[in-house]
């Protein structure tokens, strides 16, 4: 298993040497200590590359009076934000610890925050597309087959989700749906894996890549949401046949 490319510079790195789409990459540091807001722009991504999922991810805007975090929608000094990624750092003692600073990218409607769609991908095959549509309140999440098409599954044969946490919604695929999955595809043969879970961004220049994981995610501890037999049963088999197909 490539476990390198949880490492968010590596997967960045990796995508772009086969062509990838990636946001523009503004700084790289070694340490929390060297962050330099004040020489950064106005907008941008704050992103630990040794962290999973979204812990110690800032999408900032520099206001009068410090920054605003639009993906947590709240208010911070310079100071905090320095504070929190030491902190983010100090739980993983033995991590390579390193910032990368990304472009702030905004979706096809003007969004700071554009919507994240995960990509189950089996060497070329996509058995799954999970896409979490932000919000202060409660996430809203939506499901597609491997063609696009909208899983509508209102019995929770399929997927079933913490409702507390979580509200499940059907959405039609979006305009750039084509390119997504013909992204998704290539990079998922061009990983050296049977599994690999492919991060991407729509945006209005058209979709980027956002990170890589090679395990199944939150389905894996089923506290946000579980995958039901049919569906699972699904995934293995296409695994299988990945497994095959690498060798």
């Amino acid at each position: 298993m490539p476990s390198y490319l949880h490492d968010k510079i590596k997967g960045r790195e990796f995508v772009e040497r086969i062509g990838g789409p990636v946001p523009k990459l503004l700084a790289t540091y070694t340490s929390a200590d060297d962050i330099r807001l004040d020489e950064l722009p106005d907008t941008f991504v704050l992103k630990p590359t040794f962290s999973s999922s979204s812990f110690g991810v800032m999408v900032l805007e520099r206001k009068e009076e410090g920054y605003h975090d639009h993906l947590r929608h709240r208010d911070l000094t310079a100071e905090q934000i320095v504070a929190e990624q030491t902190e983010l750092s100090e739980k993983t003692p033995r991590a390579k610890h390193e910032w990368i600073v990304e472009e702030r990218i905004v979706d096809p409607q003007g969004n700071p925050v554009p919507d994240d769609y995960k990509f189950f991908t089996f060497q070329g095959e996509i058995g799954l597309i999970h896409r979490t549509i932000r919000d202060p309140k409660k996430n809203k999440h939506a499901f597609f087959d491997g063609n696009f098409e909208p899983i509508v599954d209102p019995e929770d044969r399929l997927i079933e989700v913490n409702t507390k946490i979580i509200e499940r919604i059907v959405e039609p695929r979006p305009d750039n749906w084509k390119s997504m999955l013909n992204i998704a595809k290539r990079i998922s043969v061009a990983v050296p894996s049977p599994f690999v879970r492919v991060d991407m961004y729509d945006t209005l220049n058209g979709p980027v890549f956002g990170e890589f994981t090679l395990v199944p995610g939150t389905f894996y501890y089923e506290d946000r949401e579980k995958m039901h037999a049919p569906l699972s049963y699904r995934m293995g088999y296409l695994w299988e046949q990945a497994e095959n197909q690498l060798r």
